[in-house]
Formats: C-alpha cells, sequence, structure tokens
C-alpha cells in the first residue's frame, strides 16, 4: 500500500513539474521605429583624453611638479566638464569651467606635492555630461631626496 502511495505523489509530483515547463518563444525580428532610430542616433559630446596615464618622472622631495593634459570634445554636442577628483591630497586638479563646442580642445593641469619619497600612483576621476561620463587618469612618477 505505502509503494502505491509514494508512486501516485512521485507521479503527481512529475506531472505538476512538466505541467510549469515554457514552450519556447518564436524568434521574432525586431521592429524598428523612428523614434528608436532617433533615440540613437541623438547627438552626444564625447570626452577624448590626449592620454590616460601621466608620467611625472622624477620629482624632489619638497618641490611640486604640474603637467598638462589635453582633451577634445569628440563628439556632436557640447561638452562640460562637471567635477574632478583625485585619490589622494597630494594632487590638485584644475580644470576648465568653460563648454567647449564639438572639435573644441582644452587642458586639464594636474599638480603632484610630494609628501613623502618613493614611487608614486594616484588616480585623477574627470566626470563630464559626455557619452563617456566618467574618465580616470594614472598619475605616476618617483619622488626623490633633495
Amino acid at each position: 500500500m505505502k509503494t502505491y502511495i509514494v508512486t501516485a505523489v512521485i507521479l503527481m509530483a512529475s506531472v505538476g513539474l512538466y505541467a510549469q515547463r515554457r514552450k519556447p518563444v518564436e524568434a521574432k525580428q525586431p521592429q524598428t521605429t523612428t523614434q528608436t532610430t532617433t533615440a540613437n542616433s541623438a547627438p552626444k559630446a564625447y570626452f577624448s583624453l590626449e592620454k590616460k596615464t601621466v608620467d611625472f618622472e622624477r620629482i624632489k622631495m619638497g618641490t611640486t611638479k604640474t603637467i598638462e593634459v589635453s582633451f577634445t570634445n569628440t563628439g556632436t554636442k557640447t561638452l562640460v566638464l562637471t567635477d574632478a577628483y583625485t585619490t589622494c591630497g597630494c594632487t590638485t586638479i584644475d580644470w576648465p569651467r568653460d563648454p567647449f563646442l564639438p572639435g573644441k580642445s582644452g587642458t586639464i593641469k594636474l599638480t603632484y606635492n610630494p609628501t613623502e619619497e618613493g614611487a608614486f600612483n594616484k588616480t585623477v576621476t574627470i566626470y563630464t555630461n559626455a557619452e563617456n561620463n566618467k574618465e580616470v587618469i594614472q598619475i605616476e612618477g618617483i619622488v626623490v631626496p633633495k
């Protein structure tokens, strides 16, 4: 009797599980609309850095060094740099607040003021209104004694 009950329970469970299977969905061709095409081709700014790694080389302890990094708006809409952050207080950033029309270029000034001797590797993050709204610049170098 127990065998019949166990078999009946297993049979009902498997039927219940089989009933839950989904039928395969037929692949449909994507429909293109004017709205989708317009949204994908909307004008956008694009922030293109001249270089993403800046080598400060050797800096003497007690001195500061400033390097300029060029950028260009390679997009089709006005570019605005909105904010900038560093990973330490030893690095300062001076960036232009004016908008850049498509094709126009500018510079970002990075200044490193060493606090200890040895190799360093820091990060500067620039935020913009561009399609690539965040770009990271790595700065590196070696601080040597006076």
